[in-house]
């Protein structure tokens, strides 16, 4: 009867850790804006869901609401008070009509030089878009 007890109770325990991990996927509250027919939204998450001292980082999710489809480039900067500014590398994907890419799975995932999730809370912080282009394109086609 013992070892089916804990097999039940490893199992019940992981399925909540996979719930709690799976659920982190949706949940972008915070919708920054539309712009050229693109819904920008993100939200602040550390890298691993059950580590809070993991780095913290910024998701992004990027819905096309266009009849066409959209190549999209981005660089991201974030700034710590006056002195510390980080930049990310230029970012380019394509998303089709009427879809959305978000996360890491796109690659729309931006790491933080903290484990901070609030870390835009306070006054001195904040990022923003340094570059955010959006071209009509015919189709998506695999990017080099």
């Amino acid at each position: 009867m013992k070892p089916q007890f804990y097999k039940i109770l490893i199992l019940t325990i992981f399925g909540i850790l996979i719930s709690y991990c799976s659920y982190s996927q949706f949940n972008y509250k915070d919708t920054l804006e539309t712009k050229d027919g693109i819904e920008i939204s993100y939200k602040i998450v550390n890298a691993k869901c059950n580590d809070k001292n993991s780095p913290a980082q910024i998701h992004l999710r990027l819905k096309n609401t266009n009849d066409y489809p959209t190549n999209i480039k981005f660089e991201i900067e974030y700034s710590t008070g006056f002195t510390q500014r980080y930049k990310s590398e230029l970012i380019e994907t394509c998303i089709p009509p009427k879809s959305t890419k978000a996360g890491r799975a796109s690659g729309l995932v931006f790491e933080l030089k903290t484990n901070d999730v609030d870390i835009f809370k306070n006054e001195d912080s904040e990022w923003e878009f340094t570059i955010f282009e959006v071209e009509k394109v015919e189709n998506c086609r695999k990017l080099k």
